[in-house]
């Protein structure tokens, strides 16, 4: 009875999400402020939605749960750092459960982070997940500490110590986004993984119960079969970004030759004319291309002031070896920076269209994509920034 009740108020909770406009409720693997959790935040930022969340611990019961409700399911699939990558308790849970599709695909870097009651206690002992305390192996060592393993998740490691379960001295560990769960907890540290590369492959799919139980081997394969779809739609969208990255780094690339016309001819490095054009011209093409004029002209401020930036350093290079005999046509230049400013927003409107908001886990790509001289860390940092805020317009027609 209690089964067939919450059956239908699951049935009903669907029903006004979906009649309110909303997305359909989602059984997500492990508990509030999981892993799981960030890599949902994560999927959601990239197209400014909100899922309806119910967390449902183990996969099998996320499974269960997401067929029983014709509803989505959302878990872990594969992780860098296991022997094999598969997830063993995903590898259990496709025993009984099939992907029959498969939405989307999330690659998410794997930060581990301490929270204890307060920031100064010295530490004894670790609580967490198994598979995190695998991951940890170096820091473990470093501090001699004892470790507590909490098999129903980092989620409830998390909880037991805020609810003050542990003894004095413990530690629990596991992502970040535990923070804004346990906001009683203090964060110690950030980054204690062994490695650097750690990361997590996480899923949005519909699920059905198999006919019947497979063995270990079949189920193996078919989660690599999900994982290697898995990755395809990952690749698709970072490959789309890396066009978009390589773009930008060719255009502030240009800024060598600007500075050195503008040396030769002993003109200021800011043009404010200049800039009025380029923003105006970027205006128009955002609104062509269903863009947000406010978030375009943003990012292409930000591109500028990191063009001013790169010429400035240019010139103090300059004034202490010289500045280089070599031509540089400004009419050219200037059509150059404006094929690549327009072919910017081509690229990023086909990406925004395909695989949603540029996000957080892309900021490494971009840093090593954009190699030109004289670009600090800084400069990144702030184009990155104005880059993730570029918005698509929702029902809007484009006109080129």
């Amino acid at each position: 009875m209690k089964l067939l009740f919450v059956s239908r108020l699951t049935a009903l909770l669907t029903l006004l999400f979906t009649i309110a406009g909303q997305a359909a409720p989602v059984y997500v693997q492990a508990g509030p402020g999981s892993f799981n959790h960030a890599a949902l935040d994560l999927l959601e930022s990239r197209h400014d939605d909100a899922y309806h969340r119910l967390y449902s611990g183990t996969p099998e019961n996320t499974y269960a749960a997401a067929v029983t409700e014709t509803a989505w399911a959302f878990s872990a699939l594969a992780n860098s750092t296991i022997n094999g990558q598969l997830v063993p308790a995903i590898v259990k849970a496709m025993r009984n459960y099939k992907v029959t599709e498969l939405s989307a695909a999330v690659r998410m870097p794997i930060e581990m982070c301490v929270f204890g009651v307060d920031q100064a206690s010295p530490i004894t002992h670790v609580a967490s997940h198994p598979a995190a305390l695998k991951q940890i192996g170096q820091w473990l060592n470093t501090h001699q500490l004892q470790t507590i393993p909490v098999p129903k998740g980092t989620n409830e490691a998390a909880r037991l110590l805020a609810q003050g379960l542990f003894e004095h001295g413990t530690v629990a560990v596991g992502s970040c986004a535990l923070n804004s769960v346990y906001p009683e907890l203090t964060l110690r540290e950030v980054g204690i993984q062994d490695n650097a590369d750690n990361h997590t492959l996480f899923a949005l799919m519909k699920m059905e119960t198999r006919p019947e139980q497979i063995s270990e081997d079949e189920a193996r394969s078919a989660l690599a079969q999900v994982v290697n779809q898995a990755n395809v739609l990952v690749k698709t969208r970072t490959d789309s970004a890396q066009v978009l990255f390589s773009h930008i780094n060719r255009r502030l690339a240009q800024m060598q030759s600007v500075a050195l016309f503008k040396a030769h001819k002993q003109r200021s490095i800011e043009d404010l004319s200049r800039e009025a054009v380029v923003l105006s011209k970027a205006q128009e093409q955002a609104r062509q291309q269903c863009l947000d004029t406010a978030s375009v002209e943003a990012f292409f401020q930000a591109q500028m002031d990191a063009a001013k930036a790169i010429q400035y350093r240019y010139r103090a290079q300059w004034l202490a070896e010289g500045v280089p005999d070599k031509d540089a046509d400004l009419v050219q230049l200037r059509n150059t920076l404006n094929q690549l400013g327009a072919a910017i927003l081509e690229v990023l409107t086909h990406h925004l269209a395909q695989h949603g908001n540029l996000t957080p886990e892309l900021g490494p790509m971009f840093n090593a994509e954009l190699v030109t001289a004289n670009l600090s860390k800084h400069d990144k940092r702030k184009l990155y920034e104005a880059l993730q805020n570029v918005r698509r317009i929702e029902n809007c027609q484009a006109t080129n």
